[in-house]
């Protein structure tokens, strides 16, 4: 038997020569609509990164019987009508955990220590004058934050959330706290997290607040001006999950206005964003270009998972990483 499996945009070549052990391989010339449609007729498999499947492309993949996602979030992927359609859909959750993780403390510590403000200021010669440097810093008032006995408060415990829990708590000292009605008091133990049982309570408790939830209806603009206004005025927002939790606008305006300290950002509501971006124009923000799991380890990792996942679907084997087991009951089966 052979399968067609359409990718979106080129993945590592270890996902890409895992495939072709059972299907033929075809790259898009771009993840746009009209570039997939001429292309979907004959697919059984669709492979997509952050780009869009929506049911019109699905509807256009007649034989189309899995749609993997390169990554963990599915907000791109229409999950509704791939279920109606009997279509499974797989992520790869655990591929870019560490990734991710990592991504988030250096967005704290580079916070912490004033890194883009401090660097810019060199740069202009602010610090070229006659004097102690470390006396120049203070006095021009850059000094810093130690993150032993801070407190990090996570939105969300998932696996990267934990991880990130264990690199602050055990590696720098943090005091962990987070806020996830969905995960059991165990798991809470285990990773030595505080739980706290409201969203209010935490914001207005941590010094750092890093997002670590899914973008969903429930989810969308989490954060806007009521939660940003209980946050300290000297905290910090990270956020390497999803650009829609946040509500940009409110956010623009409070570090605008000084009601909190600053952000990390690597992700956004609108994915490229706009070039005339309000947020560039901004000094106590630190901006990343969704660069969270684009390490040489984890990009690996999701396209070796992806690749799986489709390759398990296809070939009659129940996936290790399913989303959507709702179509099991309207599945296309390999034919």
């Amino acid at each position: 038997m052979s399968f067609k499996v359409l990718l979106t945009e080129s993945i590592a070549v270890q996902g890409i020569e895992l495939l072709k052990r059972g299907a033929e391989v075809c790259i898009a010339p771009s993840p746009l609509l009209e570039d997939l449609l001429p292309l979907i007729p004959d697919a059984d498999a669709l492979l997509v990164r952050s780009s869009p499947a929506a049911e019109v492309l699905m509807k256009a993949g007649r034989k189309l019987k899995v749609i993997a996602r390169h990554g963990i979030g599915v907000d791109n992927i229409d999950l509704e009508a791939a279920t109606r359609l009997g279509i499974w859909v797989v992520n790869t959750p655990d591929a870019n955990t560490n990734a991710v993780a990592e991504h988030a403390l250096w967005a704290i510590m580079h916070c912490a220590r004033h890194f883009n403000r401090a660097e810019r200021a060199f740069r202009r010669g602010d610090f070229c004058v006659p004097g102690s440097l470390p006396g120049l810093v203070q006095k021009l008032g850059y000094s810093t934050w130690e993150l032993r006995g801070k407190v990090l408060g996570l939105v969300g415990l998932g696996r990267i959330a934990r991880r990130l829990a264990h690199m602050a708590g055990v590696g720098m000292g943090m005091r962990v706290k987070a806020c996830d009605p969905l995960v059991a008091d165990d798991v809470f133990a285990a990773a030595g997290v505080e739980r706290i049982c409201d969203l209010d309570t935490l914001l207005q408790d941590a010094d750092f607040v890093s997002l670590h939830i899914p973008y969903l209806r429930e989810t969308h603009h989490l954060i806007s001006t009521r939660e940003l206004a209980l946050m300290k005025p000297d905290a910090f927002l990270i956020n390497a999950a999803r650009g829609g939790v946040v509500d940009e606008a409110a956010l623009f305006r409070a570090l605008r206005e000084g009601k909190l300290a600053g952000a990390a950002l690597d992700v956004f509501e609108k994915e490229p964003p706009d070039r005339e971006l309000p947020f560039f124009e901004l000094e106590n923000l630190v901006l990343t270009p969704h660069i969270a799991a684009m390490t040489d380890v984890a990009l690996i990792n999701m396209a070796v998972d992806a690749a799986e996942g489709v390759l398990d679907v296809l070939e009659g084997r129940m996936p290790k990483y399913l989303v959507n087991a709702e179509a099991l009951r309207n599945a296309r089966h390999p034919k």
